[in-house]
């Protein structure tokens, strides 16, 4: 097997898609059409600006979540990668309670079923940047070739790739966008996998 660790994205990749409503946070956020949110907020002038805005993200990204529900076949994929011996981990440019909170829509798996539970608390610079996908292999004590990034968005690939590391785009059944880099995989659902890790 070339991949021996896979890393998810978590909002619609392991979740199911739209839980989050980008249009109405841009929205509360004042954020342009087409820039990332992260950035834009990190672009704020002041201080206030900047932490009135982290908080009114935090609290949308936890209201998602609680409504939140798992992506069809993300439970029975990590089942299977955690019989094969794949090692598991998420990487999500939201909040890690957000995230922790999300997971506690899935009956099968949990926090402790991840090596690397990677949020923007903790990642370095967030996707498109590879940070993140080169913390996550360190700490699966792996070189990022032998790592598949799973994402739904352009970022995770970006990261993937920047990183050295296999990359697998979920359309979740839609026509696939065009993209700047072109990933390795393009899959509609994450049954697909299963072929891919030879599970």
């Amino acid at each position: 097997m070339r991949f021996r660790a896979v890393l998810f994205d978590f909002d619609g990749t392991l979740t199911r898609p739209e839980a989050l409503d980008f249009g109405e946070l841009r929205r509360l956020l004042s954020c342009p059409s087409g820039e990332p949110i992260l950035e834009h907020i990190e672009s704020l002038p002041s201080e206030t600006d900047r932490r009135k805005a982290w908080e009114i993200l935090g609290a949308f990204e936890l209201a998602a979540a609680r409504a939140s529900a798992p992506n069809d076949g993300s439970e029975e994929i990590i089942g299977l990668l955690k019989r094969a011996g794949v090692a598991r981990g998420i990487l999500s440019r939201n909040s890690r309670a957000s995230v922790l909170e999300g997971l506690k829509r899935f009956t099968s798996f949990g926090p402790a079923d991840f090596t690397a539970l990677i949020s923007r608390e903790n990642s370095g610079r967030p996707k498109p940047h590879p940070d993140g996908v080169e913390r996550a292999a360190g700490l699966f004590a792996l070189p990022a070739s032998s790592i598949l990034v799973v994402g739904d968005f352009i970022f995770d690939i970006m990261a993937g790739k920047s990183a050295g590391a296999g990359t697998a785009y979920l359309t979740n059944g839609k026509p696939a966008p065009e993209m700047p880099v072109s990933p390795d995989y393009v899959i509609a659902s994450l049954a697909e996998l299963k072929a891919i890790l030879d599970l």
